[in-house]
């Protein structure tokens, strides 16, 4: 069952869901190519598009200050945001989405892949809407640890992924993944000071495997040539020996033996 965005929302103001948010936003800085240039988000991003927005230069010009949207699929709901101001979020179909062919740079996928019912057709449209070399970084469940086998949590509903398996999937869409990582080390146990350890502990376990993290995070790019068809060799005509229709003005053949 797919969490509403008043579940999520509530989850991200615990002490928990602040710090799995900061950890997965470490992982996610270092692979943005393009970190100056405007970010949406896709599914429940929010937290994600504040922690981004946090995190420009200080001397940065107000003008040139990117600007985050919020795409906010309908069986999970809208939230207002940022809160004081006006809003940039909408909610979408996420089949068609209401942004224009090749003019999305970066998008970010949170709580999304996991709940598509058809994830192929959710990434052709990503596909869509990217701009050639656009990038996108999905974040999933990890199947293989307990952040995924735990529903105390949002990362512990809908279809988690192995790192082969989202791979294949999004290379199998035109999207082939270049970069990725893992975040989340901590099991998701709610007990005193989990939240603390988790900051502490997250980079020392992360350089024991990197594939240890309770949340995939993967990295790729928009791949244009690869919809080229392939170019075909010249057919050369040969002369036919047999089975056309003989030319009327053409004088008969006696095959009359005297």
């Amino acid at each position: 069952m797919r969490p509403d965005v008043l579940t999520l929302h509530r989850f991200y103001q615990t002490s928990m869901g602040q710090s799995a948010s900061q950890l997965i936003h470490q992982s996610l800085a270092p692979l943005w190519s393009a970190p100056r240039t405007p970010l949406y988000g896709l599914g429940f991003a929010l937290p994600y598009l504040e922690l981004d927005k946090q995190s420009r230069p200080a001397q940065q010009e107000p003008e040139q200050i990117h600007s985050h949207f919020a795409l906010m699929p309908a069986a999970q709901g809208v939230f207002h945001w940022p809160t004081m101001q006006e809003s940039s979020t909408v909610l979408v179909d996420e089949f068609h989405l209401p942004v224009a062919d090749s003019s999305v740079e970066r998008l970010l996928m949170m709580h999304a892949i996991e709940h598509c019912d058809r994830p192929a057709h959710l990434f052709r449209e990503i596909w869509r809407v990217l701009a050639p070399g656009g990038q996108v970084i999905v974040v999933a469940p990890n199947r293989r640890r307990t952040w995924s086998a735990l529903d105390t949590t949002p990362f512990g509903h809908g279809q988690p992924y192995s790192r082969n398996q989202l791979s294949a999937l999004m290379a199998d869409q035109m999207l082939p993944p270049e970069k990725w990582d893992t975040a989340l080390m901590i099991p998701p146990l709610f007990w005193p000071g989990t939240s603390g350890l988790m900051r502490v502990m997250e980079k020392g376990l992360h350089s024991l495997g990197k594939n240890m993290g309770g949340a995939l995070v993967v990295s790729a790019r928009k791949q244009v040539y690869g919809t080229l068809l392939e170019a075909k060799s010249k057919l050369r005509a040969k002369p036919a020996l047999s089975g056309l229709p003989r030319d009327p003005a053409s004088p008969a053949r006696s095959h009359r033996q005297d």
